[in-house]
């Protein structure tokens, strides 16, 4: 069956280290938009991150998943689902982490809270913008508004072991995922890009046979399993190179230029 969705990973797929997406990627992107494919950011970011992303691909009408998963919406603020995560839930992982010697960051829709750094502060700033603020005693202020956390680690060896520990202590109460080097995510049971994406197509009355994905990271390992087509970079997360259906070229190459020539000519 024609591929009439694809959905794609940000960071490390679309977007390199740097927070760019080369020109390549964005002709590619634009030419399967007018082959009438709708084209579907899923990324771990929160909404206030991307504006700079929606220009560069001229996303504007169509959805977005968002905070792997447990956000579904549109550019202009509508939500057709919100996933919080529960705050015991934050704070059991909060010990784990600071245990193990993490920082952690706690996500709300228009700011993050950070209890302590693990890096200098402007890598905060790089990575949050003016959303991010110190709080120490941020576990202690959560609400219900909260949508995912972000245990940091300063030690990319240790990521391993910091994920299992999480995975370990709050069992079915989260969806755990190391979403990048440093970093290990946490959200509502039900709240990864997988579940979005089938979620997604089910309204839109798209079978997953008709479904590309493509993703880099652990995070993306259930969108990449999900979808009939499915594609990670060279240089992906081993997680996501066992289940993808194509391998593209490295992030330097611009494997999403590739992988749309390889699976849509």
């Amino acid at each position: 069956m024609p591929i009439r969705l694809l959905a794609c990973d940000l960071d490390g797929t679309l977007a390199d280290r740097d927070g760019h997406i080369g020109d390549a990627t964005v002709a590619a992107w634009d030419r399967a938009r007018r082959r009438g494919i709708l084209t579907v950011l899923a990324t771990g970011r929160l909404p206030f991150a991307l504006p700079p992303f929606l220009d560069r691909l001229g996303i504007t009408t169509e959805p977005i998943i968002a905070a792997q998963g447990a956000l579904i919406g549109y550019r202009d603020g509508r939500l057709l689902r919100r996933l919080a995560l529960a705050t015991a839930v934050a704070r059991k992982a909060a010990v784990v982490a600071h245990r193990l010697g993490a920082g952690m960051a706690y996500f709300h829709e228009d700011e993050v809270l950070i209890d302590r750094y693990v890096f200098p502060p402007e890598q905060y700033t790089a990575w949050f913008g003016h959303h991010g603020r110190l709080v120490p005693d941020a576990g202690e202020r959560l609400d219900g508004r909260l949508i995912k956390f972000m245990a940091i680690h300063p030690q990319e060896a240790l990521i391993p072991d910091l994920m299992a520990a999480l995975q370990a202590a709050l069992g079915p109460h989260a969806e755990v995922v190391r979403s990048w080097h440093h970093f290990v995510e946490g959200t509502t049971p039900g709240a990864d890009k997988g579940a979005a994406l089938a979620w997604l197509c089910d309204r839109l009355g798209i079978g997953r046979d008709e479904v590309l994905a493509i993703g880099d990271g652990g995070n993306d390992v259930t969108m990449l399993r999900w979808a009939g087509y499915s594609a990670a970079p060279a240089d992906a997360d081993p997680a996501a190179l066992s289940v993808a259906g194509w391998v593209a070229p490295p992030l330097a190459s611009e494997p999403v230029a590739a992988a749309l020539a390889h699976f849509l000519g």
